[in-house]
């Protein structure tokens, strides 16, 4: 069962750029550049999927980062002043203030938690 859709936010959870904190833009699923796609099941095809990433710097929304869907993690909790943001997606600078709105409320969210 998929648990993203495109517009959520997502954490890195394996590979060179493992706690990166990506905007998930769209689904592709397919196989790996370099090999044939056998007679599989929809639940290996599944498996499979990739997901495209943006953080509006190094992987910018002309050249998103290509992850398999297993290895991100989804936030599900997204800040309602964040919300109205993840609509109008277009820019890379879009992307890097929903990023960064996204870190300051964690900020908040963890200093409240300290008092």
């Amino acid at each position: 069962m998929k648990t993203w859709t495109s517009g959520m936010l997502a954490v890195s959870l394996a590979g060179h750029d493992k706690g990166t904190l990506y905007v998930v833009l769209k689904e592709k699923s397919g196989s790996a550049p370099g090999q044939e796609e056998s007679a599989s099941s929809v639940k290996e095809r599944d498996f499979d999927a990739y997901v495209l990433l943006a953080d509006g710097k190094r992987r910018t929304l002309d050249h998103p980062k290509r992850k398999k869907a297993k290895h991100i993690q989804v936030i599900t909790h997204i800040p309602e002043q964040i919300s109205p943001l993840m609509r109008e997606i277009t820019l890379d600078a879009h992307v890097r203030k929903i990023l960064k709105e996204y870190r300051g409320y964690q900020m908040e969210s963890i200093s409240g938690n300290a008092l």
